[in-house]
């Protein structure tokens, strides 16, 4: 896997950052998909580098994130105030929900949890080399779905 520039959320390429109207609509057909309603709602900010769309019915609780420059899509559990660790999980029916309706890629937990020596970073900028020793990411989803400022 090669990330590409921007994946840290800092000196993103030229372009619009995500639309968080158009991720929350297409969150809440996806919603729709599986018996589900949105529940939530947490832009990005300068932390964290991504938003989060809360995704509710009886089986499930996910947090749906969506990198805010470049074009990814992750699901996790729910956080508790104060945590800053994310737990991916896969969810194959919200995944192909969104993707049906947007040019965002799912990543799986298993991409999520692949280890950063196992990546590709050279097309990251110095800066972005900075943050990631400064940071210490261990893994493509610390990367990729941080809480840095």
């Amino acid at each position: 896997m090669k990330l590409p520039p921007g994946a840290t959320g800092f000196n993103p390429p030229p372009g619009a950052p995500a639309d968080l109207k158009a991720f929350t609509a297409v969150c809440h057909h996806a919603a729709r998909s599986i018996d589900a309603t949105v529940t939530g709602l947490s832009p990005a900010g300068v932390t964290p580098n991504f938003h989060t769309v809360v995704i509710a019915n009886a089986q499930h609780h996910i947090a749906v994130l969506r990198h805010t420059t470049l074009p990814f899509i992750a699901f996790a559990r729910l956080r508790t105030n104060g945590d800053v660790m994310v737990t991916f999980v896969d969810h194959p029916d919200l995944a192909a929900a969104v993707t049906n309706l947007t040019d965002a890629e799912a990543l799986t937990a298993e991409q999520l949890q692949t280890s950063l020596s196992q990546v590709d970073l050279s097309a990251l900028s110095p800066h972005e080399h900075d943050q990631i020793n400064y940071w210490k990411p261990t893994t493509v989803g610390e990367l990729l779905f941080n809480f840095w400022d």
